[in-house]
């Protein structure tokens, strides 16, 4: 029976179903939404989807959904950049627990120092998200979480071991009643890994270090809430020799939410966020580089409700303090950032109208003015057409201006997105979606050489991108079967040079096979991309990859083995990079109390 067959039975086959619960969201606009009324594109990996991957890393989970290309100089906890929906890797706002983690010295999240066994939930919105989050989310917003919202307690213990003397063991921890609850998580990775690039003979490994706790309690009529996620390591890379540096990433986050009356809720939250990178090897020079990050945000937000309409209104204040050495450049800045935002959802009828804007004030650059519509029309209980317009804006990091090739005359770059689409419901079990989009981009940052003889480089606003494309998935969940289908064909193009964008593929398809029973699971994932450009005119191959797991549940425990890269097939990511080979692990999840 051939796969067009075994589709047309999936789609015709069903008799029976069971309703889902209503699921909610906060990422897409920084308020609570029914999942049915976001209209843009949003992928959502929760924790029993993490459990049942066959990945063993984030990037490995982020991979297996198309618009998300990833770029990896090697294996575990090297670098990780993540494009979506071709934009730069710095135009995606990373999140952990709706706090932006990214640097400020160069305006990427650390990706590589997040241990999925933390993780309880991912929320990808893609599209621009800068007049919710401010700048970066020029082409999306990762928001991860690792807590949960459940009653009760719980207790999480795992083990896993796998090939390049690959070894992980974390703890879980949580308990909730009507007046308060708390999570507490503990991870250690440790990985040899195998040399990063090709050129090397050199085992390049990695460990990590992760500690979570969040906890919540009513305070009279409101409720109090703190954070802390701390993530920590060591990293071993090829740079001209071996080398080796030390990570850490924190953030510290605590909220109180008042009901100021029956439809005003306020909510005062204060964060800090810091990112340090320590070399531990000297420079040509004998200095050891480093680059430190340190951002406190003071944010207030208030929620409305009236009738049909959900109001929000805030202002954000950020002192943002850079601090970094590299090859003899240093730099020490800081930056205060103001906003004020407002945000409204209309819902009647079948219709469902959201706007937003947002006025950045800027300490180093022009005001800025951001702006999203976003509308959704229920045709019938069975389709939905939605559309958008938006905009959004990056603000070059401290090292594109003060370091090397700095340029303080820099501007922000800036863009404006559209997208259409529809999604139909075939039944009650099978949906089809499909989307149009076309971002703009202007005033892109290119490293200019002003005199290639004498090493002599400036950092400038030179180029434009547009990029368009068509995305669509399929999704049937019948009985012990899930199937899933996501697909993008984009253009990333640069318009100033008429050339592709570097390390983002035109045509990705990526599905997921799941048959899961009481007592076990199998499941196994597929990605075929095509080629992509990178750095100095090298064309990197289109591959495809399949990755299995299967899991048996005992009664207090879970033993899950995972193949990666079955077939062994070689590919790269970034050029002259490998990629991890063939590769089994098992994993141990024992749950005494749930």
């Amino acid at each position: 029976m051939n796969i067009k067959n075994l589709l047309i039975m999936w789609l015709i086959g069903m008799s029976s179903f069971s309703h889902a619960v209503e699921e909610v969201v906060v990422t897409p606009a920084r308020y609570s939404q029914s999942l049915k009324d976001v209209v843009p594109s949003l992928i959502i990996i929760n924790r029993e989807m993490i459990e049942r991957s066959p990945s063993v890393d984030i990037a490995g989970l982020l991979r297996w959904h198309a618009g998300l290309d990833i770029g990896r100089t090697g294996g575990i906890g090297q670098q990780t950049s993540v494009f979506i929906r071709g934009t730069n890797s710095n135009h995606s706002t990373i999140l952990i627990n709706g706090i932006k983690m990214n640097s400020a010295t160069t305006g990427a999240g650390a990706l590589e120092m997040i241990n999925t066994s933390a993780i309880e939930r991912i929320e990808v919105v893609k599209g621009p998200r800068s007049t919710v989050y401010g700048s970066e989310a020029v082409g999306g917003v990762i928001n991860i979480i690792t807590y949960g919202q459940g009653v009760g307690s719980s207790a999480d213990f795992h083990v896993m071991q796998g090939k390049y003397d690959t070894s992980e063991q974390s703890v879980n921890l949580s308990y909730g009643n009507d007046r308060a609850s708390g999570d507490l998580s503990f991870s250690r990775l440790d990985t040899r890994g195998f040399p990063a690039r090709s050129t090397s003979n050199s085992d390049h490994g990695h460990d990590n270090e992760t500690f979570d706790l969040n906890m919540k309690t009513k305070v009279g009529t409101g409720e109090l809430s703190l954070g802390f996620w701390q993530a920590r390591g060591n990293t071993e890379y090829d740079s001209f020799g071996d080398l080796d540096q030390d990570r850490k990433n924190n953030i510290l986050q605590t909220g109180l939410t008042i009901p100021m009356s029956e439809n005003w809720q306020s909510t005062l939250s204060i964060s800090r966020t810091k990112d340090e990178v320590r070399q531990n090897q000297s420079n040509f020079l004998g200095d050891k580089d480093f680059a430190y990050t340190d951002r406190v945000v003071y944010d207030w937000k208030n929620d409305l409700t009236l009738n049909n309409n959900v109001l929000v209104l805030g202002v954000s204040l950020a002192d943002e303090n850079t601090d970094s050495l590299s090859f003899g450049t240093t730099y020490r800045e800081d930056t205060d950032i103001f906003s004020v935002y407002l945000h409204e959802q209309y819902i009647r009828n079948g219709h469902s109208l959201s706007t937003a804007t947002r006025y950045t004030d800027h300490e180093d650059f022009d005001d800025a003015m951001t702006w999203n519509l976003e509308y959704g029309y229920s045709l019938a209980s069975k389709t939905k057409l939605f559309a958008s317009i938006g905009t959004g804006f990056r603000a070059p990091d401290s090292n594109a201006r003060f370091g090397f090739g700095g340029n303080p005359g820099l501007k922000e770059e800036t863009s404006r997105s559209v997208e259409a689409g529809v999604r139909h419901d075939l039944n009650p079990l099978t949906a089809l979606s499909l989307r149009l989009f076309e971002n703009r981009i202007d005033d892109l940052i290119e490293t200019v050489a002003v005199d290639s003889v004498n090493f002599v480089y400036e950092n400038r606003n030179v180029e434009k991108a547009r990029i368009k494309g068509i995305e669509f998935s399929f999704s049937h969940h019948s009985g012990p079967w899930d199937i899933s289908l996501e697909g993008i064909i984009q253009d990333p193009r640069n318009e100033t040079e008429n050339s592709r964008l570097l390390r983002r593929a035109k045509r990705t398809l990526t599905g997921s096979l799941l048959y899961k029973q009481e007592q076990y699971f199998v499941q196994m994932n597929g990605l075929v991309t095509s080629e992509r450009r990178d750095f100095g005119g090298v064309t990197l191959s289109g591959y495809g990859l399949v990755d299995v797991s299967a899991g048996y549940h005992f009664p207090y425990a879970t033993l899950i083995l995972k193949a990666e890269n079955l077939l062994d097939k070689e590919y790269e990511l970034a050029s002259g990079y490998n990629q991890p080979g063939q590769s089994v692990f098992a994993e141990l999840q024992f749950r005494p109390v749930h």
